[in-house]
């Protein structure tokens, strides 16, 4: 067993010493161990000992003799290959790879600071250079470990710009830039807006009435041209370098869109303007759907038009706070105000010229007559707003999209006018206030209301970088307000005809109950389209 035991240690000591260790000590004169507690002399450590020839290199490692040849044929495996010798480091101390720093450190003070030298035991560490514009060459200064580094997530493509000194990748978030402005062109629809039934044609027997006959509703339902031109104008900025935090603000406002309904007589036999009459005590006219005649055969000629303005615009002020993401795509979270704001009017104009040898018994007595109603609303919404936004680069592309919803109060007001222009047959010319619809002591007047809405937006864009600062995108982008008065919603069709300037013989009593009364009933609105925009960042 101890035979085993002393050739394991054997062969341990051909494989791990040196190869001297493992040949036969040369004769020398015994000398006697220095006892304890004595100085013994210690050999010299940048004394080279002299080679003996007799020794003979011996083990796996072979660190002190010439190399092996071998059998192989030249430039294959196992030919030796030449070393260039390098020159001696100064400063590096012999035995030893550890050169301790000689490079003097600048201070605050004016004086000369020693460099930082490394402590026995603890692992190496990592130097670099903190003056990117080498003011100070050479000067280095204690850093992380390789550990503590953080290397970002490579982009699918190769970055922009990348293969290029001096340039920057765009496929990446830039860190540098700290502000943007963006500048897009709207194409936006909105909601169409409901109208109860405001013109009517029938033959000259039925007088217009709706349900009577052959009456046919000429304006009623879906009534607006819901295309619009506009614009959106954007800004932001960082507060660091780093685009960690920062504030942005958009403007966007749509040109009011315009819808236009015009009829005539002729070619319609017969103009009627309905509504349902809730006086019982109305000579001529009896309890319900009734028409005023605007024109018709016999009677006059005329026309009755009607035209829907509609105008939208808002704005936004949101802090943008980084949440997560890498180099590639970043998400990022926004809080902030938002305001909206949706005003629409509504106007319907009669005229009229009585047809010589007509009845002036029949109506009003005048000539010559125009008669207006003005329905105009306006909705201003307030309130605050939270969302994210979100970014994906690949090489030159990106996509980006946000989804916010603001909480909020909109301020609604419906302010209904009315007149009458009439000419009578001797040339006296009389205005009155109150049309048709808007009639005085009822609903003419200014009214509003507050109510509580949302505001959710969702945008997408699809860009592409054409230069490191500048960018072209399209997108998609839908808006909803929860709540709108609009101004066919505002119109009441139950009127009492005794209250309606010139329509009925005068001293016909109007009712103890008022109509028509203003209309405050909401809707929801949304605006949605496809927008070509540009970015600019700096």
């Amino acid at each position: 067993m101890s035979r085993i035991l002393l050739g394991g240690f054997g062969i341990a000591l051909g494989l791990l010493c040196r190869p001297a260790l493992a040949q036969p000590a040369p004769l020398d004169p015994p000398k006697r161990a220095a006892a304890f507690g004595q100085p013994t002399a210690l050999p010299d450590p940048q004394a080279t000992p002299p080679a003996d020839p007799e020794i003979t290199p011996a083990g796996l490692l072979n660190r002190n003799g010439p190399p092996r040849r071998t059998s192989l044929a030249p430039g294959t495996f196992g030919t030796p290959t030449p070393v260039i010798a390098q020159p001696p480091i100064p400063g590096l101390v012999p035995g030893t790879t550890t050169r301790p720093l000689t490079i003097p450190m600048p201070s605050t003070s004016g004086q000369t600071m020693p460099p930082p030298r490394p402590i026995p035991g603890a692992p190496p560490m990592v130097t670099e250079s903190r003056d990117p514009i080498s003011r100070l060459p050479g000067v280095l200064v204690p850093s992380c470990g390789p550990e503590g580094y953080h290397c970002p997530v490579p982009c699918v493509e190769e970055p922009l710009f990348g293969g290029l000194p001096g340039r920057r990748a765009i496929d990446r978030l830039r860190p540098g830039d700290q502000a943007w402005a963006t500048a897009e062109l709207l194409l936006w629809w909105t909601r169409s807006s409901q109208v109860p039934p405001l013109v009517t044609t029938s033959s000259p027997q039925f007088n217009g009435v709706p349900g009577l006959g052959d009456t046919q509703t000429l304006l009623g339902g879906t009534f607006s041209d819901s295309f619009h031109v506009g614009a959106r104008l954007g800004f932001g900025f960082w507060f660091g370098e780093n685009q960690c935090r920062g504030v942005e603000a958009r403007l966007f406002f749509l040109s009011p869109s315009q819808s236009d309904f015009t009829a005539s007589v002729p070619p319609f036999p017969l103009l009627g303007r309905p509504f349902f009459n809730v006086n019982p005590n109305t000579p001529g006219i009896g309890f319900g759907p009734a028409a005023e005649v605007v024109a018709g055969p016999g009677v006059a000629t005329g026309a009755v038009s009607a035209v829907m303005e509609t105008t939208v615009w808002g704005a936004e002020v949101n802090y943008r706070r980084f949440l997560c993401g890498d180099p590639c795509r970043r998400i990022d979270f926004l809080a902030g105000y938002r305001y909206l704001g949706v005003n629409e009017k509504l106007t319907i104009t009669e005229t009229f010229a009585r047809v010589p040898g007509s009845d002036m018994t029949i109506g009003t007595p005048a000539q010559f007559g125009v008669i207006t109603d003005q329905f105009r609303t306006q909705n201003s919404f307030h309130g605050g707003q939270i969302g994210l936004a979100g970014e994906w680069r690949r090489g030159r592309w990106f996509l980006d999209s946000r989804a916010s919803i603001a909480f909020g109060c909109v301020n609604q007001s419906v302010d209904i006018s009315g007149s009458q222009v009439l000419m009578f047959p001797n040339g006296q010319t009389a205005v009155v206030p109150g049309g048709l619809l808007a009639v005085p002591g009822a609903n003419i007047g200014n009214f509003e209301q507050n109510k509580f809405a949302v505001v959710p937006e969702v945008g997408v864009n699809l860009g592409y970088h054409l230069t490191q600062n500048f960018r072209v995108f399209i997108g998609y982008n839908f808006l909803y307000l929860s709540s709108v008065l609009r101004p066919g919603e505002a119109i009441d069709p139950r009127i009492d005809a005794a209250r309606v300037p010139n329509l009925l013989p005068p001293g016909t009593a109007p009712i103890a109950v008022v109509r028509p009364l203003p209309q405050l009933s909401t809707s929801g609105f949304f605006v949605q389209g496809i927008n070509f925009g540009l970015t600019y960042r700096w």
